[in-house]
C-alpha cells in the first residue's frame, strides 16, 4: 500500500510543478510580447499555444513522475 501512495503522491507533485512552470513560463512569454510592436496579442498568443502547452505538460509530468516514482519506490523498498 506504502507503494501505491509513494506512486500517486510522485505523479501528483510532479503534475503539479511542471503545470506551474509551464504557466509561469507562459505568462513571460506573453508579457514580453507588449515590449514587441510586430507581435500578436498576449491573448491571441496564449490561445494558439493552448494545445501545445497541454500537451507538453502531459507529457512532461509522465516522464518526470515515472522517473521520480521509480526513484522513490527504489528508495523505499531500499530501507525496508
Amino acid at each position: 500500500m506504502k507503494y501505491v501512495l509513494v506512486i500517486l503522491a510522485s505523479y501528483a507533485s510532479v503534475w503539479y510543478l511542471v503545470g506551474t512552470l509551464i504557466r509561469g513560463r507562459l505568462a513571460d512569454i506573453a508579457e514580453g510580447l507588449r515590449h514587441r510592436p510586430d507581435a500578436p496579442p498576449a491573448g491571441q498568443y496564449l490561445r494558439e499555444v493552448e494545445a501545445h502547452a497541454r500537451r507538453a505538460h502531459r507529457h512532461y509530468s509522465l516522464f518526470a513522475g515515472t522517473l521520480l516514482a521509480v526513484v522513490l519506490t527504489l528508495f523505499c523498498s531500499w530501507l525496508s
